[in-house]
């Protein structure tokens, strides 16, 4: 059709115009984009490409078809993400920068993602005189005592054990729906999920990719095609996504929270929110919300830890209709009460085995846990049940409310004491 033709011609404009102001720099035009996560994504990509050549060089991305970033606020915020990214980048914001070069009112700028400098042949190492004082034997015999001395501690070798990878993305992906099944489906950590295949409201697929991506650069990249991927497509097919990446910080949980916290960051401004939220998932987790039930020991922890390093990507009309649904803090009361029937140190010893076995009886029975009940009810009708059903779910959630609270005034039953029958939990 004539629209075809004329945004074709637009971007062969925009092409040349780009040419001519950098006739160094390679140009791409991007016209499939049509999103904020797909302009992302590329961009990320060449970031990747240019620390892959390791060649000083630039190339200059046009997404003509991306009519948000017609928008010069939306530019400026999409600009000030990718600040907040320097920082726990390596190569980006020092060695490669991005740079707007704006083209006109209501015209999508080109992005010119630039390596400043080759990289270098060597660490510096190299360039060291390995002369024979360093590692001779009179060297050897002074330091003998400490060389020596590298038996682990039984804390050393757990968490060896706790941060090993298979090298087998099969194996991975498999460990890793066996804790989605166990902990998250059967135990009940999420009410709205039905099996490592099925969750969400309405119910639709679990999507499980798997990358083994090491640097933050890269993580970038595949995050935000992951995102594209869940927002095109069809509600039904993938609810979910889970987004596995093994290698990445899993033996630093600081450093998997510093980046994360660079995806949360553009939710709101970018206005990416009204799509998706995100919930993050690394075998050290800890929450960190300043209740006095949190901390590293506490067993609600566990409903966070994962044998890998996770990113969970939701539809945000599905994470609204299920606060609206089943409060929040009640999700968190009934998880904690959950986890900590089973133990910190059952729970930890689990995790390290990636073994989950031992809670294949604890399946949530629906019809007598009643958070288990409502979201039951709720996924049976797409979260839309007849009004009657639901003001029937708004008094069961009230009366849960008046009960927890009524729990936190009242001193607890030790463990197993009478008054709460197992299948109200588990």
């Amino acid at each position: 059709g004539g629209g075809a033709v004329l945004s074709l011609r637009a971007a062969i404009d925009v092409e040349a115009t780009l040419q001519k102001k950098l006739p160094d720099a390679q140009v791409v035009m991007h016209q499939d984009a049509g999103n904020l996560a797909e302009v992302l994504a590329e961009l990320w990509g060449h970031v990747c490409t240019l620390i892959r050549e390791g060649k000083a060089r630039s190339i200059v991305a046009s997404f003509p078809n991306v009519k948000a970033l017609g928008s010069a606020m939306a530019t400026t915020r999409l600009m000030g993400h990718l600040d907040v990214c320097k920082d726990v980048c390596d190569s980006f914001g020092t060695d490669i920068i991005v740079i707007v070069h704006t083209l006109g009112d209501g015209v999508s700028p080109g992005f010119e993602v630039k390596r400043l400098r080759d990289a270098p042949e060597g660490d510096g190492w190299d360039d060291w005189d390995d002369d024979d004082d360093w590692t001779g034997s009179e060297m050897m015999a002074k330091y003998k005592d400490i060389l020596n001395d590298s038996e682990p501690t039984e804390d050393e070798k757990q968490f060896a054990r706790l941060v090993a990878v298979p090298k087998d993305d099969k194996e991975v992906l498999m460990k890793t729906r066996d804790w989605v099944n166990v902990i998250i489906s059967d135990m009940g950590i999420c009410p709205f999920s039905q099996s490592a295949d099925k969750a969400g409201l309405p119910v639709g697929g679990v999507h499980y990719p798997v990358s083994r991506v090491t640097s933050c650069e890269e993580c970038y990249e595949v995050y935000w095609r992951e995102v594209n991927y869940l927002i095109s497509s069809k509600e039904k097919e993938v609810s979910t996504t889970l987004l596995i990446v093994p290698d990445f910080s899993i033996q630093n949980v600081e450093a998997f929270t510093s980046f994360t916290d660079t995806l949360t960051h553009p939710l709101e401004p970018l206005g990416i929110e009204k799509l998706i939220q995100l919930v993050y998932f690394h075998p050290q987790w800890v929450f960190r919300d300043g209740a006095d039930r949190m901390g590293d020991q506490s067993a609600a922890n566990f409903a966070r830890r994962s044998p890998f390093p996770m990113i969970n990507i939701l539809r945000t009309k599905q994470v609204r209709l299920a606060q609206k649904s089943i409060p929040t803090g009640l999700v968190y009361t009934q998880n904690e009460e959950t986890l900590s029937e089973v133990g910190v140190e059952d729970l930890q010893r689990m995790l390290i085995e990636r073994d989950w076995k031992q809670l294949a009886e604890t399946r949530v029975d629906r019809r007598y846990n009643k958070l288990g009940k409502i979201a039951q009810m709720l996924m049976d009708t797409d979260g839309t049940p007849p009004e009657e059903v639901k003001a029937a779910l708004d008094q069961q959630i009230a009366d849960l409310e008046a009960q927890r609270e009524e729990s936190r005034r009242s001193p607890s039953p030790p463990p197993g004491a009478g008054g709460v029958p197992s299948g109200e939990r588990f």
